[in-house]
C-alpha cells in the first residue's frame, strides 16, 4: 500500500514538472513583459492615429457627450468636448497614462473636460451632488482589436463606456476650426417661443422634440391618421447633430443634422437633413393630439388621493419659472413646489404652492378650482372657485400663476412618461409647465 500512494504522487510530481516545461516553452516572455508589451500596442495605436480620436461617452448617470481626442507619445493629449460651448470652442491639454491594473487601463491623469462629467460638485456638471453625472476618467480597455480603427473602454468606477473612433483628416480638421462649437448651435432649438416644431423633411412632416439634459430627440409623423413616433440619443459632431440611432422611414433614412444656422432675429434653426436645407417652424398645436392625455392625467392622481407637482411653475414665451415661484417664502419656509391636487376638498381641486419649514412641507393656501371640463378636442379647462387658507398673496407670483391656469383657451396634456406630462397652452402653445408625480 505504501508503495501505491509513494507512485501516485511520484506521477503527480512529475506531471507538474511536465506542465511548467510545457508553459516554458508558450511564453517566450514573462507575464510582467506580456502585459508591458500590450501596454505598448495600445499606447502605439492611440499615439500614432495620424488624425486623433472621435470620442463617443456614455455617464453612467445617463445621456450621451461626444469628445475629440489627439494623444501624442509623451503622455499628453489635447481635447475638445460638446459639453459647453467653452469646451467646445478651445482645446485643453492633459496628461494620460496606460496603467496595468485588473485589465490594461487608459487613465487621465490631470483635469481635463472629461473630469468635468465625474466631478461629483454637481454645481459643475448640473448632476447630483457627490456623484455628479457618474462619469469616468479611468477606463479599461475591452478585448477590441488594435489597427480595428475603434477602441471600447469601460469606467472603472461608474461603469460608463467611452468609445473612441479614429477620426479622418476632414474630421481632424473640422474640430480646429471650430466645427464643434458651430453644431451647439442646435441648442438654441429651446429658444423657440411655442412648445412645439416641426421640420419637413421631404414630403413628410416631422413634429421634433428635444430633451437636452438627456441628450434625446423625438420624431413624431403622421401615417395616414396613425401618430408614429421615433426616439434616439444624440450627440454633437464636427459637422453636425448625430444620431446614436440612425431614423429610417421608408426610403429615408436620417443620421442627424448638419450645416447648422441659427437667425437670432427670428429665433429661426436651420439644418441640412437628407440632403435639403430646411428650417425648424414653430406650431401652436400637437401634430396630433391625444384627446384622452388630459383625463388620463387627472385620473391619475384622482385614483391614487394624490397630486402632481411642478418644481419652477410656467414657463411662458421663452423664459423658464417666468412668473418667479421659485422666489416665494412664507415666514421662514422656503418655496419647494407646485401642486395640483384633484379632489383635494370634497367639491373642489387644489392649486398651491408647497413650502420647506421645520424639516417638513407646509401648505398655507391654495386656490380652490372646480372640477376641470374636459373638451372633446383633448383640452382641459379650469375656472375658479375660490381662494381657501391662511395668507393667500394680494399680488406677485401666486396670482400671476393662477390667471394664467385659468386662461379660458384651457391646455393640451402631452405625456412624457407614466409620472411626467407637460401640460400646454391651447391658445398659442407659448406657455406649459411640467407636472411629476
Amino acid at each position: 500500500m505504501k508503495n501505491k500512494y509513494l507512485s501516485y504522487w511520484l506521477l503527480l510530481l512529475l506531471t507538474g514538472l511536465w506542465s511548467c516545461k510545457e508553459d516554458d516553452g508558450v511564453f517566450e516572455q514573462t507575464a510582467d513583459e506580456r502585459i508591458s508589451a500590450t501596454l505598448s500596442s495600445y499606447q502605439k495605436e492611440l499615439a500614432e492615429a495620424p488624425y486623433g480620436w472621435k470620442g463617443i461617452i456614455y455617464p453612467g448617470g445617463g445621456g450621451v457627450y461626444s469628445f475629440y481626442f489627439k494623444f501624442n507619445d509623451k503622455n499628453r493629449v489635447v481635447m475638445y468636448s460638446d459639453f459647453a460651448p467653452e469646451s467646445a470652442a478651445t482645446a485643453k491639454e492633459s496628461s494620460y497614462r496606460l496603467k496595468a491594473m485588473q485589465t490594461p487601463s487608459l487613465i487621465f491623469d490631470t483635469y481635463s473636460y472629461l473630469h468635468v462629467l465625474a466631478d461629483p460638485d454637481g454645481g459643475v456638471n448640473g448632476g447630483n451632488d457627490g456623484e455628479g453625472l457618474k462619469s469616468d476618467y479611468e477606463f479599461s480597455f475591452e478585448k477590441d482589436t488594435l489597427n480595428s480603427g475603434r477602441i471600447t473602454l469601460t469606467g472603472t468606477k461608474n461603469q460608463s463606456k467611452l468609445v473612441l473612433i479614429k477620426a479622418t483628416q476632414e474630421e481632424a480638421t473640422a474640430y480646429g476650426n471650430g466645427g464643434l462649437a458651430k453644431s451647439l448651435l442646435f441648442s438654441n432649438i429651446s429658444k423657440y417661443l411655442t412648445y412645439f416644431k416641426r421640420v419637413t423633411i421631404g414630403a413628410v412632416t416631422y413634429e421634433i422634440a428635444v430633451n437636452q439634459n438627456a441628450r434625446k430627440i423625438t420624431l413624431n409623423w403622421l401615417d395616414g391618421t396613425t401618430l408614429k413616433s421615433f426616439t434616439t440619443e444624440y450627440y454633437y459632431s464636427s459637422t453636425g447633430v448625430a444620431f446614436i440611432t440612425p431614423f429610417v422611414n421608408g426610403s429615408q433614412t436620417i443620421n442627424g443634422f448638419t450645416d447648422l444656422t441659427w437667425d437670432a432675429s427670428k429665433l429661426s434653426l436651420g439644418v441640412t437633413v437628407a440632403g435639403s436645407k430646411v428650417t425648424v417652424v414653430d406650431a401652436a398645436k400637437p401634430l396630433k393630439v391625444d384627446v384622452a392625455a388630459a383625463r388620463r392625467w387627472y385620473q391619475t392622481a384622482l385614483s391614487e388621493d394624490s397630486y402632481w407637482l411642478s418644481v419652477d411653475g410656467f414657463h411662458v414665451n421663452g423664459v423658464d419659472d417666468a412668473f418667479k415661484v421659485n422666489s416665494l417664502t412664507r415666514g421662514e419656509g422656503t418655496y419647494y413646489f407646485y401642486i395640483y391636487y384633484p379632489q383635494f376638498g370634497s367639491n373642489y381641486d387644489a392649486f398651491a404652492p408647497v413650502f420647506f419649514q421645520n424639516n417638513g412641507v407646509s401648505l398655507y393656501y391654495w386656490d380652490a378650482v372646480n372640477a376641470p371640463t374636459f373638451a372633446t378636442d383633448g383640452r382641459i379647462i379650469f375656472t375658479p372657485l375660490g381662494i381657501l387658507g391662511d395668507g393667500y398673496p394680494a399680488d406677485g407670483p401666486v396670482i400671476a400663476s393662477r390667471n394664467y391656469l385659468y386662461d379660458e383657451s384651457g391646455y393640451y396634456l402631452i405625456q412624457l412618461s407614466e409620472n411626467s406630462y407637460d401640460m400646454v397652452n391651447a391658445k398659442d402653445a407659448k406657455g406649459w409647465i411640467r407636472w411629476q408625480r
